[in-house]
């Protein structure tokens, strides 16, 4: 991933965690008057002027359906949780993950009664895991994993789209250095919600680790996904928590499902 310098503050899983970096990124005579005839006219009661006075009736606003309901249903067995409204209805939503096809598939369904899915293109043997957040700039992103890489996606208009990155090939998350960029995925806590970042853990000569945190920008239409600034922490302890969870994929305290790894 191409990488721009700057600073800020790492959220890990199930609870939004804060890195603090060694680096810091936080009378009316004029108008209203009328002359003489002008003002008696309206004394008589003048129903134009009157009508003018009155406030005006305030359009009828619509009230938020979510996403149409289709005919699509949960998979039985599939592992399930709660997320927060996603489709603008004001209800939460449910993500899962389910292992009855292959490949995997994860999927969104909505409380107005919308099942969309997605079909998980990862190969790694092991668990495989996904979730669904909502970025301080409103666009909806989901990340599944198989513990070796990670896929992003956007959800846009009741769609999983796939952001291109600037390679012109879909936007992917390193895990574990295998690729030399990145060991997880995480959100960061930003002025009106959380940053998508992605994550690099490494050790240091002396046994401690840096920590790179890489703010991920995805468009409003979902279509691509650029780098921004790089955050740094110089020395972190091996069993530091910040450390431990840039080796995973979450975001705050959104909930992340889960297959078996079967």
């Amino acid at each position: 991933m191409s990488t721009v310098h700057a600073t800020a503050r790492i959220v890990g899983r199930s609870s939004v965690v804060v890195i603090l970096l060694a680096l810091v990124l936080s009378g009316c005579s004029g108008a209203g008057a009328t002359n003489g005839n002008a003002s008696a006219t309206a004394q008589l009661g003048n129903s134009a002027d009157a009508a003018a006075t009155q406030a005006p009736t305030p359009a009828p606003t619509a009230e938020p359906t979510g996403c149409p309901a289709n005919s699509g249903t949960v998979p039985d067995g599939a592992v399930t949780a709660e997320i927060a409204d996603i489709d603008g209805d004001g209800e939460n939503d449910t993500e899962w993950y389910s292992e009855a096809t292959v490949p995997f598939e994860y999927g969104i369904t909505t409380a107005s009664g919308a099942t969309i899915t997605l079909a998980d293109g990862l190969a790694g043997p092991n668990s495989h895991s996904g979730w669904t957040a909502q970025l301080h700039n409103g666009v909806v992103v989901t990340v599944l994993d198989d513990g070796r890489g990670a896929d992003l996606y956007a959800f846009v208009e009741c769609a999983f789209v796939t952001p291109i990155g600037v390679d012109a090939r879909p936007y992917a998350f390193d895990m574990q250095n295998l690729r030399g960029y990145g060991t997880g995925v995480g959100c960061l806590e930003v002025e009106g919600g959380l940053e998508l970042n992605g994550l690099q853990v490494t050790e240091n000569r002396d046994g401690s680790y840096a920590l790179m945190a890489t703010g991920i920008t995805v468009s409003d239409d979902g279509l691509t996904a650029m780098n921004g600034y790089t955050a740094v922490a110089a020395a972190l302890a091996a069993d530091d928590r910040r450390v431990v969870e840039a080796r995973t994929s979450s975001c705050a305290d959104t909930p992340v499902v889960s297959t078996s790894g079967r």
